[in-house]
């Protein structure tokens, strides 16, 4: 029974998965719940190692939390659920798209789920900020020259890396991979 439910709610996760991985992690954060406890912490280390590994953010994070729930047949099974709807709306949408190109109603519906899919990233970006810039293991609690630093309840080192990588990402347009090794090669060493 629990291949069911795996498959259900992966599958609802990709059917309502407009504007891809990032724009769902609100929606996987809560969709996951029922299958594996998870502090918002840990789910933002789910997330930021499907960030860097291989493949979408939700067909890893399906397969990490697939395998947690119910071992090999769990992660395979939720990550099947996760790819069918994409399948098969890519399929339809391939289909009918060149029939209705001109369509008013298209066109508009595509308009209002542009700014929702704004939104979800809005929501996204909330859901993994806080256990990244609030937390009790802030990064370079160990250099004794940062102890000052680490007195409030922000992680300004952790906020200081995100500012740093917005800016050579988005305005400076450097490779996301160097800049995710080498923000966390100085994680590493700040919380090592």
């Amino acid at each position: 029974m629990i291949y069911l439910r795996l498959f259900w709610a992966f599958f609802k996760i990709g059917l309502l998965g407009f504007g891809g991985g990032n724009a769902i992690i609100k929606l996987i954060s809560d969709s996951i719940q029922e299958f594996v406890a998870m502090t918002p912490t840990e789910f933002a280390n789910i997330v930021a190692i499907a960030q860097v590994t291989p493949g979408p953010v939700a067909i890893n994070t399906a397969t990490y939390i697939g395998y947690e729930a119910a071992g090999f047949w769990g992660s395979a099974i939720a990550t099947l659920g996760v790819v069918t709807p994409a399948f098969i709306l890519i399929s339809l949408v391939c289909k009918f798209m060149n029939q209705h190109r001109d369509n008013t109603i298209i066109d508009s519906a595509l308009k209002g789920i542009r700014p929702a899919t704004v939104g979800m990233v809005a929501s996204a970006a909330i859901t993994i900020s806080l256990p990244a810039f609030i937390a009790d293991d802030k990064l370079g609690t160990n250099i004794s020259a940062l102890s000052g630093l680490m007195t409030g309840k922000f992680d300004f080192i952790a906020i200081a890396i995100a500012a740093v990588t917005i800016y050579l990402i988005g305005k400076k347009k450097v490779n996301a991979f160097k800049v995710l090794i080498v923000m966390g090669v100085i994680g590493a060493i700040l919380g090592a």
